[in-house]
């Protein structure tokens, strides 16, 4: 029902508005129509709009709903700005004067957040970019090296190194043929080092030719 009107006449007395019955009749009506929207909002249950970011209703108490304030960080008073979407359901916050920093510790880099930011891997380092999930990836890796070289000694740690093809050029397989002994099986039919020797190494001397030409023949051991 709408709000009913008292009508109070012209001037006073003039017997043209509701008589004193009439009026309080419509008082108590007023009221009662007062009482029961109140009785509905009450019954209603309140709830921010929308499912993403931090609502804006705080609470609700009865017929009593609390908002939070909002404001701009007073460190940022001359650069955020505030306004309302034009559809009323969200409160953009935004900055005029937004800037990413990006330092190593000696340097820094500042540009406006609008600005593209290029990152680019040099050497052994590569840098990917996922723009699903948001993140970037720095990828470091002696393989991804053209020309890998050392800036100091390189400390294994005890580790082992495995698959080499060459040093200074020398092929792998000249440094097996170098230290790869085979000093035979030790057997009980060995007196001493020097037997061991002698049966399992065949050593040829050559010859020796004197400035007479007088060929000596060392033999084999």
């Amino acid at each position: 029902m709408a709000i009913q009107t008292i009508n109070v006449g012209v001037l006073a007395n003039d017997g043209t508005g509701d008589d004193l019955r009439e009026a309080f009749i419509k008082v108590n009506q007023n009221f009662d129509d007062l009482d029961l929207r109140l009785t509905t909002t009450t019954a209603i249950e309140a709830s921010n709009v929308g499912t993403t970011g931090i609502g804006t209703l705080a609470s609700q108490v009865d017929n009593i709903l609390s908002f939070r304030t909002i404001a701009v960080d007073p460190l940022f008073a001359d650069t955020m700005n505030v306004r309302a979407s034009d559809d009323g359901t969200v409160i953009y916050v935004s900055s005029t004067q937004a800037q990413y920093r990006i330092t190593d510790g000696t340097s820094t880099l500042t540009s406006p957040v609008e600005s593209v930011l290029n990152m680019t891997g040099v050497e052994g380092t590569r840098i990917t970019v996922n723009n699903t999930t948001k993140t970037i990836t720095y990828e470091s890796k002696i393989e991804n090296e053209t020309a890998p070289k050392l800036g100091a000694s390189l400390n294994a740690n005890n580790k082992d190194i495995n698959n080499v093809n060459s040093f200074n050029g020398i092929a792998r397989s000249e440094f097996d043929r170098i230290f790869s002994f085979d000093f035979g099986a030790l057997g009980s039919t060995r007196t001493s080092l020097v037997d061991w020797f002698i049966n399992t190494i065949d050593v040829d001397f050559g010859s020796i030719t004197s400035p007479r030409n007088e060929e000596v023949d060392l033999g084999v051991i």
